[in-house]
């Protein structure tokens, strides 16, 4: 079964003088492939470098990195991983450098993303709401389903269903529970996109 380690927690909060410190979750999975998801903020490229020392790995290890979405918290060091092919929902057209899809007819099919295995004991989820072009990954480990869900659910906080997403940042609240729903049936533990991996209770 496939292994998984959070390299870098993903933040979002604020000092005392009100600066911001916002940056995703970093997720490795060792499988019959090296898998990395998302790439983080450009503070984190130095810490996420030496994080893959720590796991006998370097940027050119990794097979390929899966964007949860275009934001550029997310996906700002994916210029590191110049040897990996990229997987991330198209938003419009493809342009250089965005995009390698990995199952023929699967562009412009954003349904085809919904199942896909991209790795052993491995698949894509698609779990829009935050953004249209979200996906989040499920992982088959000895220990349970985790899910790396990037921002369809950014902190544990969002677990409660009975919170209510805000219009303000999230492309569509009805889509977002619905994902939200989708990730906590289908995973023992959850890895957001903001905070630390917990158990699903």
């Amino acid at each position: 079964m496939a292994e998984v380690t959070v390299l870098i927690e993903g933040e979002n909060t604020r000092d005392e003088e009100n600066t911001l410190s916002m940056g995703s979750s970093v997720t490795l999975i060792k499988s019959d492939r090296i898998i990395l998801v998302d790439t983080g903020s450009i503070p984190a490229k130095d810490r996420l470098i030496q994080e893959l020392g720590k796991q006998g790995l370097t940027p050119e290890d990794i097979d390929l990195v899966v964007l949860t979405h275009l934001h550029l918290d997310h996906m700002i060091n994916v210029h590191l991983f110049n040897k990996a092919k990229v997987l991330c929902k198209v938003r419009g057209d493809e342009y250089p450098g965005q995009v390698h899809v990995l199952a023929k007819g699967c562009l412009g099919r954003t349904d085809l993303f919904d199942g896909i295995p991209i790795a052993q004991d491995v698949e894509c989820m698609v779990t829009p709401g935050h953004t249209d072009d979200m996906l989040s990954v499920l992982v088959k480990t000895p220990e349970g389903n985790v899910v790396v869900a990037g921002d369809a659910i950014p902190n544990e906080e969002w677990a409660d269903l009975n919170l209510q997403p805000s219009p303000i940042l999230n492309l569509d609240v009805e889509k977002f529970n619905d994902s939200r729903k989708k990730i906590l049936e289908k995973g023992d533990y959850i890895i957001p996109g903001h905070g630390k991996m917990f158990k699903v209770t």
